[in-house]
């Protein structure tokens, strides 16, 4: 029977299963590399969530440690004596710390004579 045109037939080594053909991938790691390579990893710390409802709007504010109500309400530049913070029902101090995520609302007082 004659060969067909465009047939290699299969060489000895060859078993035709694609996967035990020569890729080269079996070389990997058996020479040395050509160039340095750093490989870094770096741990950030989680960081809180804490949410301001403020008027129509809920402002974030993201911190990787423990913060007051005062310093949030600074980093969001409204003067802590125009507002009450409130969790839940209840009226917290902005002297209180927050530790974990969490989400405030701000109910504006109202002040004038």
């Amino acid at each position: 029977m004659a060969p067909r045109e465009g047939f290699e037939p299969p060489s000895p080594r060859d078993s035709g299963f694609r996967i035990h053909r020569n890729t080269g991938l079996c070389d990997l790691g058996s020479v040395p590399a050509t160039c340095d390579s750093v490989i870094s990893l770096t741990r950030h710390p989680p960081s809180m969530r804490i949410e301001v409802e403020h008027g129509d709007e809920v402002l974030v504010v993201e911190s990787e440690e423990s913060i007051t109500i005062s310093e949030v309400l600074e980093r969001l530049s409204i003067a802590p004596s125009t507002v009450l913070a409130v969790l839940g029902q209840t009226i917290v101090p902005h002297t209180s710390v927050i530790s974990e995520d969490i989400r405030l609302e701000l109910v504006v007082v109202s002040s004038g004579g």
